[in-house]
């Protein structure tokens, strides 16, 4: 049953994802094109105006990821489409568990076709050898490999970017526990909760700092080593991956606890 509940997820949220991510792939070959042309006024101002919808683009496909996600679980938990929900023969911790798999997944596309686009529309032999000789000397600072650097600031974006989504679940699940105002209630607790556990970050990695002289170099010092910047991204890492599990559990046990539907 899981899996059905994540067929009709993925396809409900993939359904308006797809036509920005067929438009952001579209205007970056053809800023890819146009770029290839001898550059005159003409071809130069196409060139800026497809550059400028490429970026409209990614910042929609952002955008549009979160919303959709938001919006599904709100509408398929507490809306119109509720009613059929809690109908179905399974168990509130699956519904809940496909909403957050739809989450993760279409927020892995995203991230894929955001790359994507920015390899068609920016890289060439030039951009490519700047880009390859950026990521080996960044790789020799942190003396680690390419590939685990690479691996690295990916996974620490897209727990921050995951902490994001959660954090807006978890409002609509408290908000929506309350009498009145459950909309406006949701956006505050959402935010409210992105902000105390950002914040809460911003500590625990003052007090790896107090066990860690590198780590606290960058409270204080201009020039940060590289060991301290390690230490940094390796602390975001394992603050944002338990406030993902932190999270997850949390709204799991609120919803098994009930639903009152609007």
């Amino acid at each position: 049953m899981l899996k059905k509940l994540l067929k009709y997820d993925l396809k409900w949220c993939f359904k308006p994802l797809l036509i920005f991510y067929i438009l952001a792939i579209f205007f970056s070959i053809m800023v890819r094109l146009i770029e290839s042309f001898e550059q005159s006024l003409i071809v130069l101002i196409i060139d800026k105006i497809c550059c400028g919808v490429v970026i409209a683009m990614i910042v929609n496909i952002l955008i549009n990821c979160f919303m959709r996600n938001w919006a599904r679980f709100l509408r398929n938990i507490y809306k119109d489409e509720s009613y059929l929900t809690h109908t179905l023969p399974v168990s509130k911790n699956k519904i809940y568990l496909s909403k957050i798999l739809t989450a993760i997944i279409t927020l892995i596309t995203s991230f894929i076709v955001i790359v994507i686009c920015l390899a068609i529309a920016i890289l060439n032999k030039d951009t490519w050898m700047i880009l390859k000789e950026s990521l080996k000397q960044s790789a020799i600072y942190f003396d680690s490999s390419v590939f685990s650097f690479i691996l690295v600031m990916i996974i620490t974006i897209f727990f921050e970017f995951l902490f994001l989504m959660m954090s807006g679940i978890l409002g609509i699940i408290i908000g929506h526990r309350s009498n009145n105002l459950k909309i406006v209630k949701s956006i505050i607790i959402g935010f409210a909760i992105y902000m105390i556990l950002s914040s809460m970050s911003l500590g625990a990695l003052l007090v790896a700092g107090l066990l860690n002289s590198d780590i606290m170099s960058l409270f204080h010092n201009i020039e940060v080593s590289s060991n301290a910047l390690k230490s940094m991204m390796l602390v975001g890492i394992i603050v944002y991956a338990i406030y993902n599990l932190g999270i997850y559990f949390i709204g799991n046990k609120l919803l098994s606890k009930g639903v009152d539907i609007d």
